[in-house]
């Protein structure tokens, strides 16, 4: 399988909307620059992902919205349980011709850094199931966005997407 630039903003995307569910009260994550890691196993291309992302309190609620958009109309399953300080979060979703089936653990105060640890399986059609793990690491660094990023920005290795300008199909809709 070839890792797609769609497919790495949905990693991305599954990994960074912390979606609130009824009854859980999820961090929200602090406005400004922040730097990813993803580690990504299981799929061919290439393990590890750096990214620079800008946010801000409505980019935040944009995320979340997304996120419960998706859950609730592709996802078959979508539980949310507090285990100490730690969230976990169950999926499986149909997401187009993807199927995706999840375990995730979310930890960190989300206002320095977080950490998010997804393990599950990605189906295309056509494809046996791919195991994968993806972690992503995030450290906060200021309020600030640089580098020419504005709220909404997702930068990896050269490659820019707001995801507030995301076309309906899910996939990267040109900038102005």
């Amino acid at each position: 399988m070839v890792v797609r630039p769609s497919l790495v903003l949905c990693l991305f995307l599954t990994a960074s909307a912390v979606a609130q569910p009824a009854g859980i009260s999820l961090p929200e994550r602090r406005p400004g620059h922040w730097e990813l890691t993803m580690l990504l196993e299981g799929v061919a291309g290439g393990p590890e992902i750096k990214a620079e992302t800008c946010t801000d309190a409505a980019t935040e609620r944009q995320m979340m919205q997304f996120a419960l958009g998706m859950a609730g109309g592709s996802c078959q399953r979508y539980e949310v349980r507090r285990a100490g300080q730690d969230y976990h979060v169950e999926v499986d979703c149909q997401m187009g011709p993807m199927r995706t089936v999840s375990r995730s653990v979310m930890s960190g105060d989300f206002q320095t850094t977080y950490s998010i640890r997804i393990e599950g399986s990605l189906t295309m059609p056509g494809q046996p199931p791919q195991q994968t793990l993806l972690v992503q690491n995030a450290r906060w660094r200021g309020a600030t966005c640089s580098g020419g990023l504005v709220p909404g920005d997702i930068q990896t290795a050269g490659n820019k997407v707001n995801i507030l300008r995301l076309g309906a199909a899910g996939a990267p809709s040109p900038r102005p």
